[in-house]
């Protein structure tokens, strides 16, 4: 069977990238085994601790593998997620804190484990981590986002009292961020063709789907921009920039927000004198 040129480049593209994304960067270093659990995972702390990140995995291994009913095998597994997250492996450092949670219910690093899972993924958003190297970057992005919410999700359901709430809040909304991104794309496209309904329209999506987001007022300013200038639809615009004010009162928005219903404050009478001379005349 011959392949396609095209299939043949593809194939070569993706062979050396994905076995890149699924590496673990351990080498088959040597270490020198210690007499018990505790020594081994002393060294694999040490090792960490070091920045030897190599030297560290195989000795947190080889605890987890050679003392599996020791106290140190648990805490191994936990170390060796902190190790692929401390060597920027975020997607196989998300991974490690899954497992740990799934297998250890009731270990008291639980709530850490279950915050790193969606710090994890939303370090992964920052650096368009994906197994598939040729996908574009708003694509992992938009994947990674959708990782870290849901993580973020199960974290604050289950941990609401935890010191890392707030963080877990704003990675949430940092990832929310990112999705709306998709309807802002869209909006500029809009906008680029003078489609200005269709771009008000995702503007305001925006601004109604992704209100916990920093995205939100000014895609609110830019629907009533263009309701106002655009579609020449005061009433619509001045519902919007309202909303802005009430939904987002400390927005760097507000104040263009403002001087835009004074705007329209001032060319309402004369809209409701030409409406009550025409229905005048209309008598």
């Amino acid at each position: 069977m011959r392949l396609s040129l095209s299939v043949i480049l593809l194939l070569s593209l993706v062979g050396p990238l994905s076995c890149k994304g699924f590496e673990t960067n351990v080498q088959d270093t040597a270490v020198d085994q210690k007499e018990t659990a505790r020594q081994n995972y002393e060294a694999a702390e040490a090792a960490f601790e070091g920045a030897r990140w190599t030297e560290a995995v195989k000795y947190f291994e080889l605890v987890k593998n050679k003392y599996p009913y020791s106290k140190y095998a648990v805490l191994a597994e936990l170390r060796l997620a902190d190790t692929h997250f401390a060597r920027e492996k975020w997607l196989e450092a998300a991974d490690g804190y899954r497992i740990f949670v799934r297998f250890h219910p009731r270990h008291e690093q639980v709530a850490y484990a279950t915050f790193r899972v969606a710090l994890s993924h939303a370090r992964a958003i920052e650096n368009n981590v994906s197994w598939l190297p040729f996908v574009e970057a708003k694509e992992k992005d938009q994947a990674a986002a959708k990782d870290t919410i849901r993580a973020c999700d199960e974290f604050l359901t289950r941990f609401p009292d935890d010191e890392n709430v707030a963080e877990a809040k704003k990675l949430r909304a940092d990832a929310r961020g990112r999705l709306a991104e998709v309807d802002l794309y869209a909006a500029a496209f809009y906008r680029q063709r003078e489609k200005w309904q269709g771009a008000l329209w995702r503007y305001q999506k925006v601004g109604n789907d992704y209100a916990d987001t920093e995205k939100a007022p000014w895609a609110l300013l830019q629907a009533g921009v263009i309701a106002e200038e655009k579609l020449n639809d005061d009433e619509q615009a001045r519902a919007i920039f309202q909303q802005l004010l009430r939904e987002h009162p400390d927005s760097p928005e507000v104040k263009d927000a403002k001087e835009a219903l004074a705007r329209l404050g001032e060319r309402r009478p004369q809209v409701e004198s030409d409406a009550e001379s025409a229905a005048s005349a209309g008598k």
